[in-house]
Order: C-alpha cells, then structure tokens, then sequence
C-alpha cells in the first residue's frame, strides 16, 4: 500500500483534499479511485484512506480511523555527523531514517563540508530526503534534522545524555549503564576529526566504539555505529 506524509494534521473519518504533493504522488503512481494508501502527519501512527476522486485539481480520499502502530527504536538515537559531501550526506540521512534514529545532527568541523547557498534550503531538503525515507520504510514518526551546528555546541548541548564517539582506537562493544536513556554518537566527517577535535571528545564522551579494523568512510561509520547501537 502506498505511504504519503501530510503536512497537515489528518481528519479521520472523513472526506478530505489531500495535499498538492501528495497528490502529485499519486498521479505520478497512476493510482486510481477506490485505492488504497496510508496517510501519516507525525501525530502517531497512520491512516488508512480510499481515493474517492481525481478530479482535474483535487484528488479526494475517505480516511478511516488512525491506527496506532509505531516502528521506531527503544533507545532514542541522535546521529551528530561532520558535513560531507552533499549527495553523500543524502544517502547518510536516507540510511539513519531506515535504521531507526531519532535526530539527525550535522556539524561544522575543521574538516567537514561547507554549505553553500541557503542554509533553511539545504535543511529543506534534508527533510524530504527524511520524509521520502519514512514514506518508503514504514516509519510514522520523522527524525529532527537540524541546521548544522559546531562541534563544541553539540557535545555541550548533549551532556545530558550519554555520548559515545564512533573512535578507532575504541571498544569492539559497550554496555550502556541504563540502556533505556537517549544517546549520542559523534561520527566525524570526511578526513576524520582533527586531532584537537578528537582530544575534546575523548575526555567528553562516556563511550568510545569501534567497528571492525578497517577504515571506514563518513557515512559508511555512521551507518555502522546506528546498527551497533540500536540492535
């Protein structure tokens, strides 16, 4: 069945308009009336809806009742990467949906990425890269993915919390004191952290993980740490 993402909260049981992006899905799936799809907002779970008409304009559908099921993670996982390139970057925050994370946070490092342009314009299209993720793998809650920040208002921003730093020189595997609490992994970007960047985080974060004995790209590291974190 077809997944859409409303921006506007779902009227249940009802007849409703659906939005111009979505409508423009279901064009593009020459979808039909009396189809079925499911609709999220975000609020909690999905609706189920028929389309009831393709008007020229509007397409109409007939939601029915929200059904509360959830696919997300036990532990609440914030993913802090140094930019890398921006396809890259895409295809980072596309995987980190799939697997489960709650919060996407770039960061300007000493040897990250630069942004050009609009920064409310890349973070724009973060979101629809997060949107088209969840539409695809089933989740109904959106990771937050934030304008990017430094690196030493993140680890600041997160000291509540456990953090762990994706580190070669880390453990094979770590055991969270209270494993039900939100976490942090730091992952550096192309290049790695620098060595200031590196020092600050070891005396910083409770926990240091490695994967493997390889050298990992970026995005290949951060993938790694979500799976190793969330299973």
């Amino acid at each position: 069945m077809p997944r859409f993402f409303s921006e506007t909260p779902i009227v249940e049981g009802a007849r409703v308009v659906l939005d111009t992006r979505i409508a423009q899905h279901v064009r593009v799936l020459r979808l039909r009336e009396a189809d079925l799809i499911a609709l999220f907002d975000g609020a909690g779970g999905e609706v189920p809806a028929t389309i009831v008409e393709i008007g020229k304009r509007d397409i109409i559908a007939e939601t029915a009742h929200r059904v509360l099921i959830e696919r997300e993670l036990a532990r609440k996982l914030t993913l802090s990467v140094g930019l890398i390139a921006n396809d890259r970057f895409d295809w980072l925050i596309q995987k980190a949906t799939e697997l489960g994370v709650a919060a996407i946070q770039p960061l300007y490092t000493e040897r990250s990425q630069r942004i050009p342009g609009d920064i409310e314009k890349r973070v724009a299209h973060w979101r629809g890269v997060v949107i088209a993720a969840c539409e695809q793998c089933g989740r109904n809650q959106l990771p937050l993915v934030s304008a990017p920040i430094s690196l030493a208002h993140a680890i600041e921003s997160q000291s509540a919390i456990p953090r762990v730093l994706m580190d070669a020189e880390g453990e094979p595997s770590i055991a969270f004191a209270a494993p039900e609490l939100p976490s942090v992994v730091f992952v550096g970007p192309e290049g790695g952290f620098s060595p200031n960047e590196l020092a600050l985080l070891r005396e910083r974060c409770e926990y240091r993980l490695r994967v493997g004995q390889t050298v990992l790209r970026a995005e290949t590291a951060a993938i790694a740490a979500v799976v190793r974190l969330a299973t």
